[in-house]
């Protein structure tokens, strides 16, 4: 097979449909192809003489890899030959597009995992957000010894909204006690609900007394709260309380809240039970 001679070589690099530069020791374009100018989003005459630099985004030429154009933003993906003289033979592929979907794609993965991680009805926290967010807490709780406390609440007489009044309506109360609980929260608490439909709080730093205190504020509060336009229909709720304790996991932590809070169920509305 025959090598096409100089001339023809510099005739089909400049056709070609990826960037092709040939740069100076001083890192200056000598000479660059039209698929080139049009990634850095100049006319040929403009290119001429510029440094790589000047072309990219931030002005720093990486010696491979990942390239954005700082006019027209455009990426390509940046690949270097050396060549006699200190010179060098750059050529470049735009992968403007794969980097566009691999962004949606990226967006589309942030929301799916947002999605999952979201109660749909309360807008809080569904339990295996729950518990993902409370793995690190418990172990930093088994290194340093941090208090680490954990209730939880059932809404008692949901189930009575629902036959009652509807689907619809026992959703508006379950969102209107979730605004309630979530308004009581620190910013680095966290509030859910399992998948038994009983809401949850994890409350890092925070002992069993203080965990306890906070239960029964949050009883009072909800003994007085009520919802008008539901009738004036008035939330019931009973509490367990677990907080941590050597041996304890999350999950363990969890179904310990969980016992503390069928036993508050059985001793009537508003009790707090701590195990």
């Amino acid at each position: 097979m025959q090598t096409p001679h100089a001339k023809q070589s510099l005739s089909i690099l400049a056709e070609a449909p990826f960037g092709v530069a040939i740069v100076d020791s001083g890192g200056r374009l000598s000479w660059c192809n039209r698929a080139l100018a049009e990634l850095a989003g100049r006319s040929l005459a403009e290119m001429a003489g510029l440094t790589e630099g000047e072309l990219l985004v931030g002005g720093e030429v990486p010696s491979r890899g990942m390239v954005q154009f700082e006019q027209g933003g455009k990426s390509a993906q940046r690949t270097v030959m050396d060549l006699d003289d200190g010179q060098r033979a750059v050529y470049y592929q735009d992968v403007t597009a794969q980097e566009a979907l691999r962004s949606e794609r990226d967006a589309l993965d942030e929301q799916l995992q947002q999605h999952n991680s979201i109660d749909p009805v309360s807008g809080l926290l569904n339990q295996q957000a729950v518990s993902r967010g409370l793995e690190p807490l418990v172990s930093r709780s088994r290194r340093y010894d941090n208090p680490l406390s954990v209730v939880t609440l059932a809404f008692t007489n949901l189930q009575a909204v629902r036959d009652e009044q509807g689907e619809a309506a026992a959703d508006e109360a379950v969102l209107s006690v979730s605004q309630l609980l979530r308004d009581q929260m620190r910013w680095a608490d966290l509030v859910g609900r399992l998948d038994n439909g009983d809401f949850i709080f994890v409350l890092p730093e925070t002992d069993q007394p203080a965990a306890e205190a906070l239960a029964g504020k949050i009883a009072r509060q909800l003994s007085e709260f009520s919802l008008p336009q539901l009738g004036g229909l008035r939330p019931q709720g009973s509490f367990g309380v677990a907080s941590w304790r050597r041996g304890d996991d999350a999950k363990l932590l969890i179904k310990r809240a969980r016992k503390a809070l069928a036993e508050a169920v059985q001793a009537g509305l508003f009790r707090v039970v701590v195990d």
